[in-house]
């Protein structure tokens, strides 16, 4: 029988599922389901809560709204370093607790901290292939995401990039400051500067780098491949400056590109920001207090739900219709489902004078 839900802000999540093993707590949240299915990241972190979830389940079936809603979202998240010792055998009795969603509607990939051999770890223990749910619905499904029809490096950058094109009209000779050396961060980098933007700071876990004339793309990402912890400005191969990591935010620039962990921007940072546009890439980039800082100065925030869509939207598709589409076209409609949002939903907020996250859930809910 095909099921549908779809989340509104005052509903709770479909089902939560928490497990306990060897001294660390996780969360498998089901937010939502659509067409029998659901889908969302996993991800590795000491800072990872049942809130925090939540929260990310909820803005992963906000994220697939305005895709068509292919399926559902959900988000997993254990509360421990992607580096813990005892993290293989605690993906097995992860498996175990959470046999019956993952056997029955709920598909997870990588978030923060994930890695391929993590994943492919927790569906080894299972005893099924990650995208055995799909593969039930006929077609050329694969075992693996990462072998689906249209995946892609950098696949969430290239939605971020297109939603900064989007509200901007060109990125054509445009200054982006990135939060975020990780893959997201870096990912934005690489596909803004396809569409012509320049990268003039960039932020890891330890400081910042900028340079006003910009930073060439081919040494940003060699230096990021070599420690995402932090980038040697030796390495870059030129002359920049290199600051404390916060500082980045107030960097002189047309877009901030938020690429770092959830709720890394309080009020306080908030405040320093000096970019007219704000593209957040990173999940729950903002801590509420920190959206209304910059929605009463007039900054317009781009959010989650629109910039950082673009990867999920690609897997849902494809597991919903067993890898049914060729990659050329998903990734058309993809982009034109994220440059429809951020047009829609922008008109919208400047004629109501909210936000456009505030926007889009009016206009998707």
């Amino acid at each position: 029988m095909t099921s549908r839900r779809l989340a509104t802000e005052n509903l709770p999540p479909l089902a939560t599922h928490e497990v306990h093993t060897r001294g660390v707590r996780g969360w498998l949240v089901v937010d939502s389901v659509c067409e029998g299915l659901a889908f969302g990241g996993f991800r590795f972190s000491e800072t990872t809560s049942e809130e925090e979830v939540k929260d990310l389940a909820r803005a992963m079936t906000w994220k697939l709204k305005a895709h068509g809603m292919p399926v559902g979202g959900a988000k997993a998240g254990l509360c421990c370093r992607p580096d813990h010792p005892e993290l293989p055998a605690m993906l097995v009795e992860v498996a175990e607790a959470w046999r019956r969603p993952l056997s029955e509607s709920t598909v997870l990939g990588k978030d923060m901290g994930a890695t391929d051999a993590l994943l492919d770890g927790l569906y080894e223990a299972l005893g099924r292939p990650q995208l055995a749910l799909a593969q039930a619905r006929g077609g050329g499904c694969p075992g693996r995401i990462r072998d689906l029809k249209g995946y892609m490096q950098h696949m969430t950058g290239r939605g971020a990039a297109w939603a900064a094109e989007a509200e901007l009209g060109t990125l054509v000779g445009k200054r982006l400051a990135i939060q975020g050396a990780g893959l997201v961060g870096v990912g934005t980098a690489v596909r803004a500067h396809e569409l012509g933007g320049v990268v003039v700071g960039i932020s890891d876990a330890c400081g910042a780098v900028a340079s006003p004339d910009g930073i060439p793309i081919e040494a940003l990402v060699a230096a990021a491949s070599r420690d995402t912890r932090r980038i040697d400005p030796g390495a870059l191969g030129f002359s920049c400056d290199r600051f404390e990591r916060d500082q980045l935010l107030a960097l002189d620039a047309d877009v901030l590109v938020l690429a770092a962990g959830s709720r890394t921007v309080t009020a306080e940072l908030a405040r320093t920001v000096r970019a007219p546009v704000v593209i957040e890439a990173s999940n729950l980039g903002f801590t509420d207090e920190a959206r209304d800082v910059l929605h009463a100065a007039g900054v317009t925030v781009i959010p989650d739900i629109i910039a950082s869509s673009s990867s999920a939207a690609l897997v849902a598709h494809q597991i919903a219709t067993g890898n049914g589409w060729e990659a050329e076209p998903l990734w058309e409609r993809i982009a034109a489902d994220i440059r429809g949002a951020v047009k829609v939903c922008g008109a919208q907020a400047r004629r109501l004078s909210t936000s456009v996250r505030r926007a889009y859930i009016d206009h998707y809910g």
